[in-house]
């Protein structure tokens, strides 16, 4: 059995729809499905929405909701990826292959640059507090137990990229940024580390 979903838009004053995109489902199937609305950029151009609200892709591997934008202007769609918002949520970050694009959610994209470690797998981002700076995660493998695991920063908007560490033992899949100088780690048996800026010290 199959089912057909709609996303819409509908003009407020008189009441006009506009189908925005639509999507053949496989009722009962595996993976990630479902179309959603998520927010409007600030100048309202912009409508951001999911073509995957429920569920996740079978197999392993880091995985974040992608990312569709739809430019009011011209009715045209743009598919972003998928990857966190800034903390001011003006920005996102997203991979696209083995790139990291930032997108600047009133205009588009603002900076691309291509992984650190060419052919690693790319995992998790996470945004500085002050929305400057990036990090994120590359591992050697796709699956648990994820083989050599890097940690990289992106400075923003330079672009400047430095390899914080690399690491098997304990190799490293889950990332977040939650003080200005502290980072927040997930080895592959889900126990928590800490990783320090300044001194580079990486503990329990």
């Amino acid at each position: 059995m199959n089912a057909y979903e709609q996303l819409k838009l509908i003009q407020v004053d008189n009441q006009s729809e506009k189908v925005v995109d639509s999507q053949l489902q496989y009722c009962g199937g595996l993976g990630a499905y479902g179309l959603g609305g998520l927010f409007w950029s600030p100048n309202s151009r912009y409508f951001y929405y999911t073509n995957a609200r429920e569920g996740m892709p079978e197999g392993c591997g880091s995985w974040e909701r992608p990312l569709v934008r739809l430019d009011t202007a011209n009715w045209k769609i743009e598919r972003l990826g998928g990857g966190p918002l800034s903390p001011d949520k003006t920005k996102i970050a997203t991979w696209q292959g083995q790139e990291l694009v930032v997108w600047d959610v009133n205009q588009g994209e603002i900076a691309r640059t291509m992984v650190a470690v060419p052919g690693a797998i790319t995992g998790e981002i996470a945004w500085s507090p002050n929305g400057q700076s990036i990090v994120y995660l590359q591992t050697a493998l796709d699956c648990y137990p994820w083989g050599e695991s890097y940690l990289v920063r992106l400075d923003l908007p330079k672009l400047k990229s430095s390899l914080l560490f690399k690491s098997e033992k304990p190799s490293f899949w889950g990332v977040t940024w939650d003080a200005p100088n502290r980072l927040r780690l997930l080895d592959e048996n889900d126990e928590k580390w800490q990783y320090n800026l300044v001194t580079q010290e990486l503990k329990k």
